[in-house]
C-alpha cells in the first residue's frame, strides 16, 4: 500500500459509494441516496423598499380604476 493512498485496497466500490453519499448528504450537497437536493425558491427581498401594494388606491384604500 502506498503512503499517499487515502482509501484502503480492501474497500469495495459499493462501500466507497455509500461512504461518499453519507458524507455529501451530511454536508448538504446531496440527499441520502446521492441525488441532488430539491431547489429552494427564495421569494424575499433583502434590500431596498418592499412594494407590497402596486395598485393605485384612493385615500380610503379603494382601488382607483384606470381610465
Amino acid at each position: 500500500m502506498d503512503a499517499l493512498e487515502l482509501v484502503p485496497e480492501d474497500v469495495s466500490p459499493r462501500e466507497l459509494r455509500d461512504e461518499l453519499d453519507l458524507r455529501t448528504s451530511r454536508a448538504g450537497y446531496t440527499t441520502r441516496d446521492g441525488r441532488r437536493p430539491p431547489r429552494k425558491i427564495l421569494a424575499t427581498v433583502n434590500f431596498g423598499q418592499t412594494r407590497l401594494n402596486v395598485w393605485p388606491r384612493d385615500e380610503n384604500g379603494r382601488l382607483v380604476e384606470a381610465s
